[in-house]
């Protein structure tokens, strides 16, 4: 048994959030929108007009800081009072997690406007919830995805590229985390579902990335730019959304999510802390050195972070790398079909050589 759990609709087309008001309209007639206050700046003006031309009344919340249990019980809170009948989040992961959770408490459609495509957290059924310091504490799954997605490539090439970059990151290993747990005496349906979604977005990210980056600097939407924004939000947002029976411990993932508990990496974007974490994936899974290196070459070439220095570790190196480490989280049950073995030491071992290696490449580089 397993579960395909995906939004009503997508889209993604040059100047779609004028539309917002005709496609929620028939939803309901009363929203809350809720947002960062750079987004709103941005994609607001339109978003807003839609509403009003569309005869929907709107109450309008700013929003700051991390998907905590704090924020998703402010703005349930909110929600109910002002009695909206649908939920518009607008901008990045953090307040479009916070929004999908809000609207799963109070059994509320909700669409999503991302001003970014640095995740894909406007499509994905999951709420990733931090603690107040920025700490990863949790995962919510939800029961429902999004009503509704609205990608307005036009809002998003006016991000700074790093938004891209690290979306590009993030979407690149969804492909190589999977792929380990491929047993060739047992067929897993729902992961070959996964994992050929996630090579269709690792083959459009070969052939478009460096087109998209440079189109994303110049502020022009291309069709590489837009298909690269469906790589990372659609495509890898679907990766994320079959389930099977047998959970799996995403390796490159869970050492982002370690790194989070270090104040000093919280200057650095999601994508660009999981792509370091899947070079240390690499070398626990013993890749030859040349697979290795072909990785870096790749990521030196997309201008993502290769070692811990660029992830903002300098200081007591050695205590950091074994205190994330430490907190990776290995559930014996859910590695026990991968081919390589996996522990905390391993892993502090694959973090220092991912580090001696990506340090390497730079110095190479800049000469």
């Amino acid at each position: 048994m397993f579960t395909i759990n995906t939004p009503e609709k997508y889209i993604n087309e040059e100047n779609s959030i004028l539309l917002v008001g005709k496609y929620i309209s028939d939803i309901s007639k009363t929203a809350i929108v809720i947002g960062g206050k750079k987004a709103l700046e941005q994609a607001g003006p339109n978003l807003f007009t839609s509403l009003d031309e569309a005869g929907i009344s709107y109450q309008i919340e700013l929003f700051s800081g991390y998907c905590t249990k704090q924020a998703i019980e402010k703005y349930t809170l909110l929600t109910k009072q002002t009695k909206a009948g649908i939920v518009i989040g607008v901008g990045g992961g953090r307040v479009l997690d916070t929004v999908k959770a809000v609207a799963e408490n109070i059994d509320l459609p909700v669409v999503t406007i991302p001003t970014i495509a640095a995740t894909c957290a406007a499509w994905s059924s999951l709420s990733v919830v931090y603690n107040e310091n920025g700490a990863v504490t949790e995962f919510i799954s939800l029961n429902k995805s999004p009503k509704l997605i609205l990608v307005d490539p036009k809002i998003i090439v006016e991000a700074p590229v790093r938004y891209l970059q690290a979306g590009i990151a993030d979407t690149i290993v969804k492909w190589y985390e999977f792929v380990p747990y491929v047993r060739n005496e047992e067929y897993d349906f729902p992961l070959q579902i996964s994992l050929n979604t996630a090579k269709l977005a690792l083959t459009i990210l070969d052939e478009n990335s460096l087109q998209a980056i440079d189109d994303n600097k110049e502020g022009r939407v291309t069709r590489p730019f837009k298909e690269v924004i469906n790589a990372i939000i659609a495509l890898a947002g679907l990766v994320g959304s079959i389930v099977g029976e047998r959970h799996k411990t995403a390796i490159a993932h869970s050492i982002h999510n370690s790194m989070t508990y270090l104040s000093d990496t919280h200057e650095s974007l999601h994508g660009e802390k999981v792509i370091f974490g899947l070079i240390a994936q690499f070398i626990l899974e013993g890749k030859p050195q040349s697979e290795i290196n072909d990785l870096i070459t790749k990521l030196n070439k997309y201008n993502l972070p290769v070692s811990l220095k660029q992830l903002g570790l300098e200081n007591n190196l050695g205590k950091k790398i074994n205190e994330i480490a430490t907190r990776v989280k290995v559930n014996p049950d859910d590695v026990d079909s991968l081919s390589f073995d996996v522990n905390n030491q391993l892993i502090e071992n694959a973090i220092k050589k991912a580090n001696e290696i990506g340090e390497k490449s730079l110095n190479v580089t800049a000469i």
